[in-house]
């Protein structure tokens, strides 16, 4: 019985190898500046747990969290919270609505990203996207720098992992009764 349960716990850790994937934290990275389009943000599938981490300038930016009518009438005033670090890591802790903008004068209208956290146990059946980089015309960014901002390269949430982990596991469950029955 001794091997028997060494080959057990092997299937076991198997199993749950092939399923941890699915449900793991990202981080998706911003780099926020002019000439950037943040439109496509809010339609991308974020999760609570994940991360989201702001690289800009100090000295030109900065990153304000506002509510929806400051976002919409570009208002840094009333800040929910504001950053000035250059490397603002937020960790998304509740489901809902999130509204960033720049609070340095004349850069909100151009530096503004909206993003919809959903529930970590919300999967609605679609995948997340692939890596993705935008670069806005040369023409549009200061000192030649290509500002561009990207999302995880690893597809380890949504409906495409939860398939491949289910089949991982309704696999590794299958091996383990054989060796069982």
């Amino acid at each position: 019985m001794g091997i028997a349960d060494g080959v057990l716990l092997i299937l076991l850790l198997a199993a749950a190898a092939a399923v941890a994937p699915a449900y793991g934290a990202q981080t998706y990275s911003v780099v926020w500046g002019l000439g950037n389009d943040y439109s496509s943000w809010a339609s991308k599938t974020i999760n609570v747990g994940d991360t989201i981490v702001f690289n800009y300038d100090s000295s030109t930016h900065d990153v304000v969290s506002v509510d929806k009518s400051d976002y919409s009438n570009c208002v840094s005033g009333n800040a929910i919270q504001s950053y000035n670090d250059g490397k603002t890591s937020i960790p998304l802790t509740k489901p809902g609505p999130l509204y960033f903008i720049c609070g340095t004068p004349g850069h909100c209208p151009g530096m503004q990203l909206q993003i919809n956290v959903q529930s970590a146990t919300s999967t609605g059946g679609s995948s997340t996207t692939p890596a993705t980089t935008t670069s806005p015309s040369s023409s549009s960014t200061p000192s030649g720098k290509t500002p561009s901002y990207t999302t995880p390269s690893t597809e380890s949430s949504g409906a495409a992992g939860g398939l491949n982990s289910l089949s991982g596991l309704i696999f590794g469950l299958g091996t383990l009764f054989a060796f069982i029955g």
